[in-house]
């Protein structure tokens, strides 16, 4: 006769397992806000939670879709709530609003800027920084007191933009050969080796990278084909499609709220986008939001909530405006409900919370699941968790 916990004991401390109870690796621990809540809100089915710490979260879209504004509002969120000490951006095309970062009073000593040539030495510069945060993961559990725990947020900028070793030192001897799958094999072993070191030392990566339409699709498709092969769409725990719709200037069906008549203004004034979770682990896939962002005054962080807060009834659609029964009897515009925070902070709790509920993997099936697991477990218990063991 042994016991099954005898059994598991020695088990763990052979391979190092825990419960996944006990495992701070099974669920998300925290998360970045991508600087806008309905992008938030169709990742986590929470208005204030975006980017999942270890794990790997890929934003692709074409050119001008709000791919780099976005990673960028990560990055505010990490060094000035968030406590990181650290965040390393992988820059393959030098599109990264560095800019932007600095004029929202982020800390820029703070911020490495890594220069990637090839996937090769993408991949070294990577692999060799995600070992030492798995490390350093490691000795904050031994001994928390004693260590720093490490807090730091990675980007590749972008995922499209490296080619092979090959391919490079081809051209510089005047040739243009095939790469025969090179450059899709080496981008596929970096992100198996990305996967569990993202998630071990809970060190959140985000990818950016390029969409185009398949030439060869019969009908055109609300998902896009992705640059970069394969790989990064199984090695993604989540990823955000975007497309863009440029807005001409006088448009006035678009707004932030924090226009001024000083803003100068060309042809185009901003981008409606539209963000779509082709896949996600953590929450139910399949969502989209219709944000605005605008050239000159930004992004109205509630922007893209209004159609959510309407179906969850929080939100009543009326003749020229809206009613908000939790906030006034009156009538609000739009404007005001894209600027003004006592509005959504009547409801936004519950809102959340229902959210939250739709969204999540959990239903009805799941629960009576959980239920029988739990009985069995009960009954097991009851016999005092023994096998025959011949």
């Amino acid at each position: 006769m042994a016991k099954i916990s005898d059994i598991l004991k020695g088990y763990r401390k052979s391979v190092g397992s825990t419960s996944a109870a006990e495992s701070p690796m099974a669920k998300v621990s925290d998360w970045l806000s991508f600087g806008n809540y309905a992008i938030n809100h169709i990742i986590s089915g929470n208005i204030y939670k975006g980017c999942p710490m270890g794990r790997i979260t890929t934003l692709y879209g074409e050119s001008g879709s709000g791919k780099s504004f976005l990673a960028a509002n990560a990055v505010v969120d990490a060094l000035k709530n968030k406590g990181f000490q650290l965040v390393v951006i992988f820059d393959s095309e030098g599109g990264v609003l560095f800019n932007y970062i600095e004029s929202q009073g982020v800390d820029m000593t703070k911020i490495e800027h890594v220069p990637v040539h090839s996937i090769e030495d993408c991949g070294v510069k990577m692999i060799q920084l995600y070992d030492s945060l798995v490390k350093a993961a490691e000795e904050w559990k031994k001994n928390p007191e004693g260590n720093e725990k490490p807090k730091v947020l990675c980007i590749l900028d972008s995922w499209g933009g490296i080619s092979s070793d090959k391919l490079i030192n081809d051209a510089l001897k005047d040739k243009m050969a095939t790469e025969m799958g090179i450059s899709a094999k080496q981008k596929n072993n970096l992100l198996r080796g990305l996967i569990m070191r993202t998630v071990e030392s809970n060190c959140p990566l985000i990818i950016l990278n390029h969409t185009y339409d398949d030439p060869g699709a019969m009908m055109p498709s609300k998902i896009k084909a992705i640059a970069g092969g394969k790989g990064v769409i199984f090695s993604s725990h989540v990823i955000v499609q975007l497309t863009k719709l440029l807005i001409k200037a006088g448009n006035n069906d678009y707004l932030t709220g924090k226009e001024s008549e000083d803003d100068t203004v060309g042809f185009y004034k901003g981008n409606r986008v539209n963000a779509f979770t082709v896949k996600n682990r953590v929450m139910k896939p399949g969502f989209s939001a219709d944000i605005y962002i605008d050239f000159n005054s930004s992004i109205s962080k509630w922007d893209g909530l209004i159609p959510d807060a309407i179906q969850y009834g929080f939100i009543k659609e009326v003749y020229g405006g809206y009613n908000v029964p939790s906030y006034s009897d009156k009538k609000v515009t739009y404007k005001q409900l894209v600027s003004n925070d006592e509005i959504w902070n009547t409801f936004i709790d519950k809102f959340n919370e229902v959210s939250e509920k739709k969204m999540s993997y959990g239903n009805s099936t799941t629960e009576e699941i959980e239920k029988i697991e739990s009985e069995f477990v009960e009954n097991l218990e009851s016999t005092n968790d023994t096998i025959d063991i011949e």
